[in-house]
């Protein structure tokens, strides 16, 4: 007759387990909020001209930097090369990794900080791009970045990002779709911003 009474006082437990834990996650989602960039542009252009933009050797060189590595593959490297003559390590966004793939629609992968703040560069955040089409020729491109640390320098990263990706990458993005590659030698300025979206 004891096991009985132990299998009933084990499921008794289980069941009010749930109760007790979800009263700790909401806590825990109430003290703690996770920041995320999260930026979002109209492209004139059709959704699998901006896809290969984002993933292929040639899309890159036209708007986000002068040369790249990428396999597009889960796990395929994603490295973005904005001074390729410069030693490893120092040639730009290395030793990223692709982590999801949606054909035409979603592209997510790691993301390091600039070789200037050495500490949180050994770390990786992760940038998820999508891709919606609102016309045969014209694209909605969300961005976010996420996985942020605390403390001044994370502050300090956070704050350039939302400077590089805002003010410069997805502008030239648009640039480089509407009006032609950017010319690495002669980049175009004060180009209109992409849409920071508040959380």
């Amino acid at each position: 007759m004891k096991t009985p009474i132990t299998i009933l006082l084990l499921v008794t437990l289980l069941m009010a387990a749930p109760v007790s834990l979800a009263g700790e996650l909401q806590l825990t989602q109430q003290t703690h909020s996770d920041r995320a960039i999260k930026l979002e542009i109209v492209l004139n252009a059709p959704v699998d001209k901006v896809w290969k933009a984002w993933t292929t050797r040639e899309g890159i060189r036209t708007f986000f930097a002068p040369d790249c590595d990428i396999d597009l593959r889960v796990l395929g490297k994603y490295d973005i090369l904005f001074n390729p003559s410069a030693p490893a390590g120092l040639r730009g966004a290395e030793n990223n990794l692709i982590l999801a793939i949606q054909e035409a629609k979603l592209l997510s992968f790691t993301w390091d900080a600039p070789a200037n703040f050495p500490s949180i560069r050994k770390q990786r955040t992760s940038v998820v791009i999508r891709l919606t089409e609102l016309e045969s020729n014209k694209t909605k491109l969300s961005l976010t970045h996420t996985g942020w640390g605390e403390g001044a320098e994370w502050n300090q990263v956070y704050d350039y990002f939302v400077v590089a990706w805002g003010d410069v990458v997805l502008p030239f993005l648009k640039h480089s779709l509407e009006r032609g590659p950017i010319d690495w030698k002669n980049p175009p300025q004060k180009l209109p911003k992409a849409t920071l979206i508040a959380d």
